[in-house]
């Protein structure tokens, strides 16, 4: 099938290029996909030539990261909007952004609506751990505050996410919390705790403290937006820090990085968070996906490929159907 997918090129730290490079070049491998470029004029400057199945949508301005939804909203014909647009009237499938993070969660939500009365949108990444594999995380910034029943909604979503899109036939769920006692954390901790619980369709292993989440002992992180974001964000500083002070040793000691420089490449690039840059906005009835404000190239190949992997694993019906299922 021809996946169409709408990429909105503005209002990111960096220049449209490396959107629109990392487009060329991921369609240079998967050359069936569609792809809208959705930017100004000055976007398309000395990009004389774009091959049949990319396209180019003109838009009149962008959100900036200094943008509310309400200010956003004003602006007419921006390219943020007009890339959600393509989707939801059904000229593209997907709609990627690196635009402003709440900006972006509000447009989506209001151009595609919720796809069940009991779910909050949300930020779904991922997260390499130490033992060679992944975990998903969500919500990592879509929203502040979610109830138990909301919280309970994202493990149920990312369960059907992962079921769809990986081997693994009982992904292992865990909720974030500053311990693993049972009376820990605030009510909506408990709620969502007794929730997951008792849903016998999940594998729940209870609550899990940060310190622990890299020893890959959870497939699923459920969390509320304010606590997965600072979460992330101080994992994405540390992995950078390391990173940095591994290139300062080398520099003192050239002979003794020659022999570990195979072994620390390898880690690095495991955890370069611009290989895991993508995130899911998971709960709404179209797709759509969130990658970094400071996104380069390397960020926007990684969120493209996480789009495809969602369009071939058709995830919005999957979790239609597993939702009206829940109803019943």
């Amino acid at each position: 099938m021809a996946f169409r997918l709408a990429v909105d090129c503005l209002g990111f730290e960096n220049h449209p290029r490396e959107a629109i490079d990392a487009v060329l070049e991921y369609w240079s491998y998967h050359q069936e996909l569609e792809f809208i470029l959705v930017g100004d004029e000055k976007t398309f400057d000395g990009l004389d030539y774009l091959p049949k199945n990319i396209t180019k949508q003109l838009a009149s301005s962008c959100i900036d990261m200094t943008d509310t939804p309400l200010t956003a909203r004003r602006k007419v014909n921006n390219s943020m909007q007009k890339a959600i647009n393509l989707v939801r009237d059904g000229a593209a499938d997907v709609v990627i952004s690196a635009g402003s993070s709440a900006v972006y969660a509000s447009l989506t939500y209001d151009g595609f609506g919720k796809i069940h009365k009991d779910v909050k949108s949300a930020f779904m990444s991922y997260v390499p751990t130490a033992n060679n594999d992944w975990f998903y995380f969500l919500d990592v910034g879509a929203n502040k505050n979610f109830t138990g029943k909301e919280l309970y909604f994202l493990g149920l979503m990312a369960d059907i996410f992962v079921k769809k899109t990986t081997n693994k036939i009982s992904p292992r769920i865990a909720l974030l919390n500053i311990g693993t006692e049972i009376h820990k954390g605030f009510d909506y901790h408990q709620e969502g705790y007794q929730l997951l619980n008792e849903d016998k369709h999940l594998n729940f292993t209870g609550f899990i403290e940060p310190r622990f989440l890299l020893d890959g002992v959870c497939d699923i992180l459920v969390a509320d937006g304010y606590s997965g974001n600072l979460v992330l964000k101080s994992m994405e500083g540390t992995f950078k820090t390391i990173a940095r002070l591994l290139k300062q040793g080398y520099k003192r000691n050239p002979l003794a990085g020659l022999f570990s420089l195979g072994i620390l490449k390898r880690i690095a690039k495991r955890f370069d968070y611009k290989n895991n840059a993508g995130a899911v906005v998971i709960g709404l009835n179209k797709l759509a996906l969130k990658t970094h404000g400071s996104a380069d190239k390397q960020q926007f190949l990684s969120t493209i490929r996480l789009a495809h992997t969602s369009l071939k694993s058709d995830l919005i019906n999957a979790i239609k159907s597993s939702l009206d299922n829940y109803e019943k």
